[in-house]
């Protein structure tokens, strides 16, 4: 794989949801998070738009009260690449 991110990956694999006020909500699973983002498998039942990005969503993983802002890098059919917004 060619690598471009700065941060090291460390694996994870957690429930995600993410919300954007018009696309609506995706499901999905954290694959991968490093200090400057991550990538999430999408749930192929929760994604109608094909083309997000430079789009912004919140971010919620599973089991934790926290929210993260991030913009959507790439999407393909099965992965989202998110990187943390400031």
């Amino acid at each position: 794989m060619n690598e471009r991110r700065l941060s090291i990956r460390n694996m994870i694999h957690l429930n995600v949801d993410l919300y954007h006020d018009d696309i609506g909500h995706i499901e999905g699973n954290i694959h991968d998070i490093s200090s400057g983002g991550m990538r999430v498998k999408i749930s192929k039942s929760s994604l109608s738009k094909t083309n997000c990005n430079h789009e912004l969503f919140t971010v919620k993983p599973a089991n934790m009260d926290v929210l993260f802002m991030m913009e959507c890098l790439t999407m393909d059919k099965d992965f989202m690449r998110l990187k943390f917004s400031e």
